[in-house]
């Protein structure tokens, strides 16, 4: 059994979310729809922050000084054959919508509402669902999100869901 780390970016501006349709000459899921991001480096395994960063400037050359509110916010577990998937899944609020193209896809702002309609593999879908969801809970509730959440992809009644829980910052609970 190996491990993957990969990391991957959500960018909001307005009411839009920056996607990437995968290119179909792609080995890994041509056509379906992500966030910008892809592996970690194995220096960066420690730090999916900076791999993060690292992937969206190389996939749409927006710099990290033009996207406010970049938070780690899920941390998404599935295993995919003889291989664990770690995801780092991080949202932001970019500053400009000027994007670059790049190889691996076709990147497009695509409105809120929208974004969960597209090809999406299961792990992207729920966690997209749930972050517009509880987003929009914690802000009508005048609240910053801050929380991490950890999720392991299952199956429920044969449909993938995810099962999420809070990760607790233990120096408040003394």
């Amino acid at each position: 059994m190996h491990l993957r780390n990969v990391a991957t970016a959500f960018l909001l501006n307005d009411n839009d979310v920056l996607m990437m349709k995968r290119a179909a000459h792609k080995k890994i899921a041509p056509g379906y729809w992500y966030g910008v991001g892809g592996h970690l480096e194995p220096n960066e395994l420690n730090d999916p922050t900076a791999a993060c960063i690292r992937e969206v400037w190389e996939e749409t050359k927006i710099e990290a000084a033009q996207i406010s509110g970049f938070k780690l916010r899920y941390i998404v577990m599935r295993r995919s054959r003889t291989e664990i998937v770690i995801n780092y899944f991080f949202f932001g609020w970019a500053e400009t919508r000027e994007i670059t193209a790049n190889e691996e896809g076709t990147l497009h702002w695509v409105p809120r509402p929208e974004a969960l309609k597209r090809k999406l593999f299961p792990a992207i879908g729920l966690t997209l669902q749930h972050y517009f969801e509880t987003e929009n809970i914690l802000l009508e509730n005048g609240l910053e999100p801050d929380n991490v959440e950890f999720g392991m992809v299952t199956l429920a009644e044969g449909q993938p869901a995810i099962q999420w829980l809070d990760v607790l910052d233990w120096k408040d609970q003394d």
